[in-house]
């Protein structure tokens, strides 16, 4: 491989990795808004059922600060359903919660008062979207500077 044919393929690397830095923050939103607005329609629509904490994970790290519950579903059978705690809650193993489930499929439940992945993931994204989004604003306004200066200086 010649060096002109090294140089394209690290500017298609380069530039895919760009594409991928920009989109992942939108994309995490996006995720993140499709999650929660499901979230919200179990919340209206689906059966309610009283649940116990039965393991709170009280974790530093806040993707990983949770708590299970159990529930039993209108069938009689018993289900668990794993939720995200904010810092500022403090569950209480054995503590009875409200417990929102799609009665076709009661796996699919959600803890009310206990935020969902929908909303970790779309602050993540924000954040990220954030980050990058600002460094390559930085870049490019530098960059329009320093092209003004050389104009200026050319004119002189």
């Amino acid at each position: 491989m010649n060096s002109k044919t090294k140089s394209a393929w690290g500017a298609v690397v380069n530039i895919a990795i760009l594409v991928f830095l920009f989109a992942l923050g939108p994309v995490m939103i996006g995720i993140g808004t499709h999650l929660g607005n499901a979230d919200a329609e179990l919340v209206r629509t689906g059966e309610r059922a009283v649940g116990t904490i039965v393991d709170f994970n009280d974790a530093r790290q806040a993707s990983k600060r949770t708590i299970d519950v159990e529930f039993q579903s209108a069938d009689g059978r018993f289900h668990s359903v794993g939720v995200l705690v904010d810092h500022d809650q403090h569950p209480v193993v054995g503590e009875e919660v409200t417990v929102v489930y799609r009665e076709s499929d009661p796996e699919d439940a959600t803890v009310l008062g206990f935020e969902g992945d929908g909303n970790f993931l779309a602050g993540a994204g924000g954040i990220l979207t954030f980050i990058f989004w600002g460094i390559a604003l930085i870049f490019l306004i530098k960059s329009l500077v320093r092209a003004t200066k050389r104009r200026k200086n050319r004119a002189s």
